[in-house]
């Protein structure tokens, strides 16, 4: 074995899916490379070649078909839109002022008899 292959010993099962779950298209042919170097020192009668060769195909359609190519599966509910919400900041939101307080938190105006100017 060289010092090559014993520095870097193909990562266990999990420590391949953290590499290759990461994978965006912009970095999805660098890490195919790293992950057929992996394929290339297993002897050919291994059981993990399957498992390699799948992980290619995926970085292969990642790196031409983009983030696109997988269906999303959905791990949160979708949320509401804000557009439909009132923003209260808004300056012509009834009842309040443009900093944002309502129109009683804002202090006399001039012609209010706030005092000589």
């Amino acid at each position: 074995m060289t010092v090559l292959h014993h520095i870097y010993d193909i990562p266990s099962e999990d420590e391949l899916a953290q590499l290759v779950g990461a994978a965006t298209p912009h970095f999805a042919l660098q890490i195919r490379g790293r992950v057929a170097s992996y394929l290339d020192r297993l002897p050919p009668d291994h059981p993990r070649q399957a498992e390699l060769r799948r992980h290619l195909d995926r970085l292969d359609e990642l790196a031409v078909e983009g983030e696109g190519a997988r269906t999303p599966v959905p791990d949160l509910p979708p949320r509401p839109s804000l557009a439909t919400q009132t923003d209260p900041s808004a300056p012509d939101a009834p009842g309040m002022s443009r900093h944002g307080g309502t129109a009683t938190d804002v202090g006399p105006t001039p012609d209010a008899g706030g005092g000589p100017h």
